[in-house]
């Protein structure tokens, strides 16, 4: 993931270094639905949504310290602000396809929290039907991250680990996990072969990349997710076997094409 200049992916939204909001919270996709329906315009600042979650209460919190938590996690995992490429793309993308939503906020929030990202592909490899056993999770949190967490925020970890990919539509039940089959949208492959173009993927290569492979999406699926995108205008892409090409101008801006091109 690291194909592109650091400094250019931060510019469009990426934190690869970040710990991440998990030894505290999850993706928190129901505050985001929230507060994005509570703050409607196209191009909103950050403190427009810091006015929405403090001010307002939008997300019907006690307390103004659980307020501002609230909002600092959420900011960390999507950026909060229309200038980010990212959480803008990410927007529009949840508009366009509402079902996807909570897929978009994994991608999303997996360009910003190392341990998400770097944790998933486990839980990814676990067939359909099988456990995600707690005990596993915080072994092999511990394999990444060695002596880096108490055994209390271990197992917070682990629970809000596990909670984040049950929300983005992996796993089921409420205290022993059961992986399923996550339902993708158009919209979530686009995101996720949009995130590998920006790193530096093109072509086939694309639909190889790790972010295709967090949707854990067959690659013909894939390849029909990407058609069927195509010819609902937000990407334009042409293939003949294995030779893909995918642009994505017709949802980048000007100053966003450049960026990624340059």
């Amino acid at each position: 993931m690291r194909s592109r200049n650091s400094t250019d992916l931060e510019d469009l939204g990426f934190r690869l270094d970040a710990a991440g909001a998990h030894t505290a919270r999850t993706i928190m996709v129901p505050e985001l639905e929230s507060l994005l329906a509570a703050v409607p315009e196209t191009i909103a600042s950050f403190e427009r949504y810091r006015d929405a979650v403090i001010t307002d209460n939008c997300l019907q919190k006690r307390s103004a310290s659980n307020r501002m938590r609230t909002l600092d996690h959420l900011r960390v995992l999507y950026g909060l602000n229309d200038k980010i490429p990212l959480f803008r793309l990410l927007k529009i993308l949840g508009k366009k396809d509402t079902g996807s939503f909570p897929q978009l906020a994994f991608l999303c929030a997996s360009t910003r929290d190392k341990m998400l990202r770097e944790l998933s592909p486990w839980m990814i490899s676990h067939p359909a039907g099988s456990q995600v056993l707690r005990s596993e999770l915080e072994y092999q949190i511990q394999l990444r991250f060695p002596g880096r967490f108490s055994a209390i925020t271990l197992r917070s970890t682990s629970q809000n680990l596990n909670a984040s990919w049950a929300q983005a539509g992996f796993t089921q039940g409420r205290i022993t996990k059961t992986r399923i089959k996550v339902s993708t949208g158009p919209s979530a492959i686009t995101f996720a072969l949009l995130l590998a173009y920006m790193t530096g993927e093109r072509g086939i290569r694309l639909f190889e990349s790790a972010y295709a492979l967090l949707l854990d999406c067959p690659k013909d699926e894939m390849f029909n997710l990407a058609e069927l995108a195509s010819r609902k205008g937000w990407i334009r892409m042409k293939r003949i076997g294995d030779v893909v090409d995918v642009s994505f101008d017709p949802i980048l801006n000007e100053a966003e094409v450049k960026l990624v091109q340059d």
